[in-house]
């Protein structure tokens, strides 16, 4: 597993600083995108973050920096947790022309240095592409948990298991003939790779997800000591981009593709009736 993991830092480490150039503008061009509106980015947390004002959060794979900066942007403490230099490189280039401060900690989230790891937070987040790069998912939401006050909040916003498991676009078709229960290990190239030329894809090694069931990550969510608020599965036209564009017409329509879930550190010990808090 050290061997995966090596490799999946070194491909999040190379060339990913001229992708997101290439594929999102240079920081100084997001920053005003952002500045122009620190809730674009958000929006779709909104019923379940909140006001952000005052808030410290924790942005776990925070990547570029958008939602971190988003968030710092409308008055929000925030650190990121991301193991690719590179994007931490974008993520303050952004937040130094959008005018704000973020703290990025370049390392992997599960193997924090000592006192590195962003403690008392008012929120955790994570959202897009975030829970298959654990092969340990019970301990990644303890981790997670770790981080929260009593009475904080962790949200995560991620790509739905059916779709992500179970359908495939195969021989100009959407089909279902994936394993939704499937626990190997996949190869594959890291996402921003599309926005790198072929010399440059051929210089960034294979990354290896894991994909989970509904059922894994609620569980894992409850068994890190965490209340589950709510679930959202999502579907319509603003999902499209989680599909082929060559996709057949309305497939959106009929398929989750996106889900949103909030979960809340309790406050007050509810077993051991002294009114302590949970730890």
């Amino acid at each position: 597993m050290e061997q995966i993991a090596a490799s999946n830092r070194e491909g999040w480490s190379k060339h990913a600083y001229r992708a997101w150039v290439r594929g999102k503008g240079s920081p100084q061009a997001m920053a005003r995108e952002l500045q122009a509106d620190p809730w674009r980015k958000l929006a779709p947390l909104r019923s379940v973050l909140g006001d952000p004002g005052g808030c410290r959060v924790a942005n776990l794979l925070g990547s570029n920096g958008k939602a971190a900066v988003s968030l710092s942007l409308l008055g929000a403490d925030v650190t990121v947790v991301d193991l690719s230099p590179d994007n931490a490189r974008y993520a303050l280039e952004l937040a130094e022309a959008a005018g704000v401060r973020i703290r990025y900690v370049v390392a992997d989230v599960m193997n924090l240095p000592e006192g590195e790891a962003p403690r008392d937070c008012d929120l955790v987040i994570m959202e897009l592409g975030i829970l298959h790069w654990f092969a340990d998912l019970k301990r990644f939401f303890q981790v997670a948990a770790a981080m929260l006050k009593p009475g904080g909040r962790l949200i995560v916003r991620d790509f739905h298991p059916v779709h992500r498991q179970l359908l495939r676009w195969k021989e100009g078709g959407m089909t279902a003939d994936g394993d939704y229960f499937d626990e190997s290990l996949r190869a594959g190239a890291v996402p921003y790779a599309v926005f790198l030329t072929e010399a440059e894809r051929a210089e960034v090694p294979e990354v290896y997800t894991r994909g989970w069931t509904m059922g894994d990550i609620v569980t894992a969510v409850a068994e890190a000591g965490l209340i589950i608020r709510s679930l959202k599965e999502e579907k319509g036209p603003a999902q499209r981009w989680v599909f082929p564009a060559e996709a057949p017409a309305g497939i959106e329509e009929r398929v989750p593709g996106i889900y949103t879930l909030a979960a809340d550190r309790p406050g007050l010990s509810i077993l051991s009736g002294k009114g302590g808090v949970v730890q």
